[in-house]
């Protein structure tokens, strides 16, 4: 969840770990720093609890050290062992060891012990300083830095990566993945970039290297050379090409990342239809031939495995395809998934769905189904994550890098291509049932753009509902059917970004027990659009009207008894399939989180304790 970055090279180190950092704020940190080497090989750190800007205002002015530095290794810290302040901040030092780390050691006490019986005295907190004193040893014993770090890393227990440097060996910068995400590249003017992802590499090269578990590589000022952990060979890892480009990680005129990336969200779902159809078939929902598409026409269940958002897009390609493909589906929380004991039936086949790609507890689901020869797919928007080593194969969805740690458009591309499943296994079980789907899929991104550029309805009907309902004490978001799933994402949008108590509830379940909340402080969201649920929907927005909440209806526009039963009333797309819906219904319940959350003040693209890759349980 920590950012990394490291360089050495020709180029001025300070500057680009400070970039790379920023690049990487959208993990979520709440301590950060830098170390570089001076001309003279000593080592210089600076580190700071809070944002990223307390280090550039240490650094500032530069000094004559920093300048001429061509090697460092920068960190942003979210807390795990110890609280977040400056001394439990990375870098750490033990002797002329530093290094910064991303995960959890998770025999650190047993480690911690051993240390301090060597005479050695940490000086934070953290699991991560331990490691720097065992390296430490070893080279004090006589190996070189690559080496002592593979010796010592072995001993380590969970999922680890670090990268390390030492003041006896200044040329050379050490970085170990196992289980947390890595990415290196070699500098096209001489030398070597590493980091926890690929946004701060992508300024100097779009071709990286995803190092593999079991990973070690060492940087140097003539480039990169990677190893195997254990029997310390040097292994041979191809680089990936990513499509993305560094002006798609600007703000681009928007106040915040998150809005821009809402607003992007027609674009997202063009290249993510076009990036799995069959571009040569007139057949609607042929898509193009690759091994996953044969594993899920084999399939008799699926089991679909997520966290977060994404498990919230899993409900909804549950019903797409139960409804399209008659496909049985489970869809499980992968936290609570991978410490069952589920039963598998023949036929089976489980699909872990994660934005990141790197979703430690998703991951590990995939990694124990597979050891029991079961068939696996991943659903991921970033080409060489792990889960493409974890699933025997994989989806990519085509957002685009997604900088707010809040998921937006990474969310509608995965209900995109649950969707383009669906009506693929749908022709194959029941051919005809889908075109008039395909047809109103075709032009869906062009209606949800004319959705979002509606600033006289569509969006100033949001913003005036955000500004008479911020300081409401809670939110329920309800919802039937296609809606449902949507009211969980609205809840958890509003939770994530703007700091309030917000659920959310089938409208059906409201009797059973949450209406007990309702009183007059109390926003109640409905969303009812024009489908087959909408008339159970509007009897239980009757029933909460009743005990006195305020009432905000997301509804088709044109549907007058539902604006009249409202207090505020946000009008979608009325000339869509019912199955799109929620297409539309997304949008309105991002936007209408942002600007709460704007007008609350908060850090809308970086929110308290949040992470964009969850790389640990």
């Amino acid at each position: 969840m920590c950012g990394i970055v490291g360089y050495i090279g020709t180029r001025p180190a300070v500057s680009i770990l400070l970039q790379g950092l920023k690049r990487l704020e959208y993990r979520g940190y709440d301590s950060s720093g830098v170390a570089f080497v001076t001309e003279g090989g000593k080592v210089e750190i600076c580190k700071s609890e809070g944002k990223l800007e307390n280090i550039q205002k240490l650094l500032n002015p530069p000094g004559q050290a920093q300048l001429k530095a061509t090697c460092g290794i920068g960190h942003t810290r979210w807390a795990t062992h110890g609280k977040p302040t400056t001394q439990n901040a990375h870098p750490h030092r033990a002797g002329h060891v530093v290094l910064i780390h991303n995960g959890i050691i998770e025999n650190y006490q047993e480690l911690k012990k051993e240390i301090i019986e060597r005479g050695h005295k940490p000086l934070s907190e953290t699991d991560s300083e331990l490691f720097g004193f065992l390296v430490l040893d070893e080279m004090e014993s006589g190996l070189g830095l690559a080496d002592s770090v593979r010796k010592t890393f072995t001993r380590l227990q969970g999922g680890n990566s670090v990268v390390v440097m030492s003041e006896k060996e200044s040329g050379v910068v050490v970085g170990v993945r196992n289980g947390s995400p890595l990415v290196v590249a070699n500098d096209p003017e001489g030398g070597a970039i590493l980091a926890s992802d690929a946004q701060p590499i992508l300024e100097f090269t779009r071709k990286v290297i995803f190092l593999e578990h079991g990973d070690l590589v060492v940087a140097t000022k003539d480039g990169i050379e990677v190893f195997d952990l254990v029997s310390g060979k040097k292994v041979d890892r191809k680089s990936t090409e990513l499509d993305w480009s560094v002006d798609k990680l600007d703000k681009g005129g928007y106040p915040h990342y998150m809005l821009k990336e809402i607003y992007e969200q027609p674009t997202a779902l063009v290249d993510t239809m076009n990036g799995i159809l069959d571009k040569m078939s007139t057949v609607p929902f042929t898509l193009a031939q690759q091994p996953g598409i044969q594993i899920l026409e084999q399939a008799s269940e699926i089991h679909l495995v997520a966290c977060g958002t994404s498990y919230y897009g899993a409900m909804e390609g549950k019903y797409w395809l139960e409804t399209w493909a008659r496909m049985p589906v489970h869809v499980e929380l992968a936290s609570e998934f991978r410490y069952r004991k589920p039963v598998f039936r023949p036929g089976s086949v489980v699909i872990g769905i994660s934005q990141s790609g790197e979703t430690a507890d998703t991951l590990a689901v995939l990694r124990e189904v597979r050891s029991h020869k079961i068939p696996t797919l991943g659903i991921t928007n970033v080409r060489g994550s792990s889960i493409v080593r974890e699933a025997d194969a994989v989806f990519f969805t085509s957002a685009g890098p997604e900088i707010g740690v809040a998921a937006t458009k990474s969310f509608t591309t995965q209900l995109m291509m649950f969707l383009m499943l669906s009506g693929h296994l749908a022709k194959k079980r029941n051919p005809g049932m889908v075109d008039e789907l395909f047809s109103d899929l075709v032009h869906l991104p062009h209606l949800v753009a004319l959705l979002l550029e509606d600033e006289s309805g569509f969006r100033k009907a949001i913003s005036s509902a955000a500004k008479a309902l911020a300081n409401s004490t809670g939110f329920f978001f309800i919802g039937r059917g296609y809606s449902f799933p949507i009211a969980l994402e609205g809840a958890l949008k509003l939770k994530e970004i703007a700091y309030v108590h917000a659920e959310g509830y089938a409208a059906g379940e409201l009797k059973h027990g949450p209406i007990a909340m309702i009183d007059p402080s109390i926003t109640v969201v409905v969303l009812a659009p024009k489908d087959q649920w909408r008339d159970k929907t509007v009897s239980n927005l009757e029933e909460v009207k009743a005990r006195g909440a305020k009432i905000l209806g997301i509804g088709t526009a044109g549907d007058h008894l539902l604006e009249r039963l409202c207090d505020y009333w946000i009008p979608i797309s009325q000339s869509t399939h019912e199955s799109l819906m929620p297409f539309f219904l997304t949008p309105a319940v991002q936007l209408l989180s942002y600007d709460i959350a704007v007008l609350h003040g908060t850090d809308v693209d970086k929110p308290r304790n949040l992470a964009k890759s969850v790389t640990v349980e």
